[in-house]
């Protein structure tokens, strides 16, 4: 079916009021993606240099996302650094690096479908080794060096065939050492790029919004492609020179998809870290931003700071999983004068190449509706069942769904509006808390005899809060109470060197017994969920008989080396 694609933009632009009816090319979209997105293609190349990609036939990024403007002295990818102030990398600058960077990888043994792990957190290094990465065919996937164990375990599951990372990260290396890439940009350039096929996968990302996150999730070409053609055109109407901008947003859940809808339309990513704008909040209006993400945390940090200049804003984004505030989001429109800029939702997965739901824009108009992004093809499946759903509401779904992210959102729709509801498991702000992570990485800790963690409910649309529960053994409550402060600060501590800050649990309490654990010998998070819900736990704690009987049993324990059992609640 023929799809005007001028006339998309205009009602895009146009950020019609939220009682407008879902425009009938979305549907369509829906029905006809190949067709639409041949459409969008061709509106893109415009009169230009035709693209190399053919869309359902094969797909050549670096070109498309590097070559294609490396003769405009464009801006790539611009980043603040505390001690060196604004940095940028033009597409030329980026042609030039990534292409002798490729040479010398290749000669290192990197070849087509190698999957290469790129140990960076978000610099220009991480921009030219990804493009590197793309010119010679190999298979990426994004790792940011938070923690320990965080890189280790998921080194092992990855199994690269090379690691591509700045020298002074080689000790989170130990036993991959050997796969680590020189890169010296002494090489000369390559010239010819490689040209992916529909389904070959060109990443393996470790997306937190999947269970467990852990495991790497692959991105496929035709993924990829789409998500960055509807997104540069459609979700964030870019243009040559406009900037992207989303400070705070999950690293791993939104790349490399905001970077790849930047760079296929020759735009500009621009990347500011939170602490940087708590100390200079007057960075965020530095340059004309298109379009900015913003999330609850930037929001506040904006608030609670002096400056109210953001008249360089275009159209503003939120992620609809994360908990909505209507009176903080409505603080935040009426500070900023925010009442005649567009905004929308836009839930982005980069295992699915971009934005997979959202809104259309709309001027000074907070809302919930989510509707599946342009061009996809899905379904809603049953929550109970996992089969298609009969009603109007479900599991939101997308196909063909092998070896793709399983569906977790929950969408509904009442006639033709779809809002987002939820997800069908418990997560934070949509992504995943890897309680056995966090369990497993305080391993060691001389006051933990156990620990598991419960999520609560906030009430409302607020969400769940997370509470790890320490268990210390038997020790007299007052020493647990006296001692709190300072294992509180020690397992928070081992959790952000061994795991990242992201992982850090909402609430932190201790308990001077001992958890029940399965015929295996783990904790029983079922048991220990149940305890602390009913309010059992702090009870045990106030009982001298109990308390008594846990002193027992840590002589026991000591002496035998056995296990603690913890008796069943009554």
């Amino acid at each position: 079916m023929p799809f005007d694609v001028r006339q998309i933009l205009q009602q895009l632009d146009a950020a019609e009021p939220s009682n407008a009816d879902l425009p009938k090319w979305l549907e369509e979209s829906w029905a006809d993606p190949d067709g639409f997105i041949a459409a969008l293609t061709a509106a893109h190349t415009g009169r230009g240099v035709p693209s190399k990609s053919r869309p359902g036939e094969h797909y050549d990024f670096y070109q498309d996302l590097v070559v294609q403007h490396a003769n405009m002295e464009r801006v790539a990818y611009r980043i603040f650094d505390r001690l060196k102030g604004w940095q940028t990398l033009t597409y030329r600058q980026l042609h030039d690096r990534a292409s002798r960077r490729a040479t010398e990888w290749e000669e290192q043994g990197v070849k087509p479908g190698a999957t290469v792990c790129l140990l960076y957190n978000p610099c220009i290094e991480l921009v030219i080794s990804l493009m590197a990465c793309l010119r010679l065919g190999a298979c990426f996937s994004l790792l940011p060096p938070q923690g320990t164990w965080f890189v280790t375990r998921r080194l092992a599951a990855l199994k690269p065939k090379h690691i591509a990372a700045e020298p002074h990260q080689l000790p989170l290396l130990k036993g991959f050492e050997k796969l680590l890439l020189s890169s010296r940009g002494m090489a000369a350039p390559s010239f010819a790029s490689y040209t992916y096929k529909p389904a070959e996968p060109i990443g393996l990302l470790f997306s937190p919004l999947n269970d467990p996150p852990d495991q790497p999730v692959q991105l496929t070409a035709v993924d990829a492609w789409l998500g960055a053609m509807c997104d540069g055109l459609l979700t964030f109407s870019l243009s040559g020179g406009d900037h992207l901008a989303g400070p705070g947003y999950h690293f791993l859940q939104h790349q490399p998809a905001l970077l790849f809808a930047c760079l296929l339309r020759g735009a500009t990513f621009l990347h500011l870290e939170l602490a940087d704008l708590k100390k200079e909040p007057e960075l965020l209006s530095a340059y004309p931003i298109r379009a900015l993400g913003v999330s609850p945390k930037l929001r506040e940090l904006l608030l609670s700071s002096k400056s109210r200049n953001l008249k360089n804003i275009s159209h503003w984004f939120r992620n609809p999983e994360e908990p909505l505030d209507w009176k903080g989001w409505r603080t935040w429109v009426n500070e900023f004068n925010l009442d005649k800029v567009p905004c929308s939702n836009v839930l982005v997965d980069s295992t699915s190449g971009g934005a997979v739901a959202g809104s259309l824009r709309r001027v000074g108009d907070i809302h919930i509706d989510a509707a599946p992004a342009a061009g996809r093809v899905w379904e809603f499946r049953d929550v109970v069942s996992k089969k298609k759903a009969a009603g109007d509401m479900g599991i939101y779904t997308l196909l063909p769904d092998k070896k793709r992210l399983p569906g977790y959102a929950v969408l509904s729709r009442i006639r033709d509006q779809y809002s987002y509801t939820g997800t069908k498991d418990i997560r934070r702000e949509g992504r995943i808390y890897p309680a056995s992570e966090v369990v497993d990485a305080l391993e060691g800790l001389p006051f933990n005899a156990g620990a598991s963690v419960v999520p609560v409910p906030m009430g409302g649309l607020q969400g769940h809060k997370f509470v790890l529960l320490v268990f210390t053994g038997a020790e007299p409550p007052a020493v647990t109470d006296k001692e709190a402060g300072g294992r509180d600060q020690e397992l928070r501590r081992t959790l952000e060197q061994r795991l990242g800050a992201e992982f850090q649990p909402d609430v932190i309490e201790f308990f001077p017994l001992y958890p029940r654990r399965t015929k295996k010998g783990a904790v029983d998070d079922a048991w220990c969920r149940s305890q602390y819900q009913t309010g059992a736990l702090h009870a045990k704690t106030k009982e001298p008989m109990f308390l008594a009987l846990t002193a027992i049993r840590g002589r026991f324990l000591a002496s035998e080396e056995g296990s603690g059992d913890d008796g069943p609640a009554k």
